[in-house]
């Protein structure tokens, strides 16, 4: 695997991470409150979206960030 390729899988990783943990937290305060079923929900919550977040930013990444470079004219 080349080193690219391993950034670009580390950087999906922890984005999905981070987005997964915050959204899912963050909704799940709207919908909940600060509750105990807020902590239960949240962790389900987060338990599913991180695994689609993840596949999600590995599929659609690339598409979007050739999207990037045209929109800013920059050379392929």
């Amino acid at each position: 695997m080349t080193p690219p390729t391993k950034i670009n899988l580390l950087v999906s990783l922890m984005m999905s991470f981070v987005m997964s943990l915050f959204f899912s937290g963050f909704f799940t305060f709207i919908a909940f409150g600060w509750t105990a079923q807020w902590a239960s929900s949240w962790a389900h919550g987060f338990a599913i979206g991180w695994p689609l977040g993840f596949l999600l930013a590995l599929v659609i990444g690339a598409p979007i960030r050739k999207i990037a470079v045209r929109l800013f004219g920059l050379p392929k």
